[in-house]
């Protein structure tokens, strides 16, 4: 694994590379324009990734977060999606569905 750079050098660091790359590259791809506010190695370091600036993107948070559960094996539970305004689930298979009175 590659030791992470840390204190004001790493600080700077994350500076620069935001300033170099205002918008999250995924939001831009699909023509959304979101603030980065994340430099993301697109090769972990914790899978040999270096930290070198061609093995960084800068992301939005939720595309960070979302890209970070993929590369690591996390996805959703299928049948666990959306909820109602109230934050209720609307998926009839969801497990609180049949309490609910929606099964």
């Amino acid at each position: 694994m590659t030791k992470r750079l840390r204190g004001r050098a790493a600080v700077e660091q994350r500076r620069r590379r935001l300033a170099d790359e205002p918008l999250c590259r995924l939001c831009a791809e699909r023509g959304v324009i979101t603030p980065s506010t994340v430099p993301d190695h697109i090769k972990p370091l914790a899978l040999g990734g270096l930290d070198i600036d061609t093995n960084i993107r800068c992301l939005c948070d939720r595309c960070h977060r979302m890209v970070t559960a993929e590369q690591f094996g996390k996805t959703r539970s299928k049948g666990m999606g959306g909820c109602d305004a109230t934050g209720l689930p609307t998926d009839p298979t969801h497990p609180w569905a049949a309490a609910l009175g929606r099964a």
